[in-house]
């Protein structure tokens, strides 16, 4: 909570929660792999880059820049069958990010079919 005020987040306390659970959650249902580090150092390098992503976009959600992080910080390390559930417990902590997600990413593929058709032409 105190390093997500120190960056300014306004929702550091809600936030901080989600973060917590996250971790905890995944820790306890995602495989067990070596290079897997749910602890304290991996929490504050997430936490550093969340206090960029902050400053980099003020007027933004905070609820979508943390998801962004999280997402962002812990995806690359995941094995392939524990993407989906890593990314299942993101929505479950954030639906109303993820939902709003899911449609610009259908808009962005739609985008991308549709210059791929005309190139086609």
């Amino acid at each position: 909570r105190v390093k997500l005020c120190s960056v300014g987040y306004k929702e550091y306390e809600k936030l901080a929660k989600k973060f917590f659970q996250l971790y905890d959650t995944a820790q306890q249902q995602l495989s067990a792999q070596k290079h897997y580090d749910w602890g304290l150092r991996n929490m504050l390098a997430v936490l550093r880059s969340s206090g960029a992503t902050k400053r980099a976009n003020v007027k933004k959600s905070e609820e979508l820049l943390m998801y962004q992080t999280l997402r962002d910080m812990n995806l690359s390390k995941l094995v392939a069958q524990d993407v989906p559930l890593f990314l299942s417990l993101l929505s479950d902590l954030f639906p109303a990010v993820s939902g709003a997600k899911k449609e610009t990413e259908k808009t962005q593929i739609e985008e991308s079919l549709e210059r791929s058709v005309e190139q086609l032409k």
